[in-house]
């Protein structure tokens, strides 16, 4: 009787090293997902986010190479899978998460690229309106004092340091 295997479904997003060619990318992710479906693992989808900069600096690495799988795997083998990354050179960082812990579906999942979505604020989808003006007046200012010339603010200057040195 065959024993059967318990399977989670996992999200993975790596950064790889900006000094890996695009074509090495590719290499990467399709080596991660082989792997993936040697151990009867289910791709769901790959998103590949392009070099973008990092939030901090890794090992004197400003940039990298941003990607995701989300993917189903057997639960017993996903340390290993995680000690497969941690081992290969190119990734430099990773994080992998148990979508079935946080209660989500793989099709739950909103597909969305975090450097490009839009800052805007909850409000900026309602209608802007303006607000009218306040009643009460704005007290008057008082009018500049004309501008002197470099040579006649020197000549106050030196007349106020003299009147000062006098006193002591």
């Amino acid at each position: 009787m065959a024993e059967k295997i318990a399977f989670s479904n996992y999200e993975v997003t790596f950064i790889v090293s900006p000094e890996t060619q695009e074509l090495e990318l590719q290499k990467i992710i399709t080596r991660l997902q082989n792997q993936i479906t040697q151990k009867d693992g289910q791709i769901f989808t790959t998103d590949s986010w392009g070099k973008q900069r990092l939030a901090y600096p890794i090992g004197k690495l400003e940039y990298g190479y941003y990607a995701t799988l989300v993917f189903s795997y057997p639960t017993a083998g996903i340390t290993e899978f995680g000690n497969d990354m941690r081992l290969a050179p190119e990734i430099i960082r990773y994080l992998i998460i148990s979508l079935d812990k946080e209660g989500v579906t793989p099709s739950e999942l909103k597909r969305t690229d975090p450097f490009k979505e839009s800052l805007a604020s909850p409000m900026a989808d309602r209608p802007m309106t303006r607000r009218p003006a306040p009643a009460t007046p704005r007290p008057a200012t008082e009018p500049a004092a004309p501008l002197k010339d470099e040579a006649t603010r020197m000549k106050e200057l030196d007349e106020k340091l003299g009147k000062l040195l006098e006193e002591e």
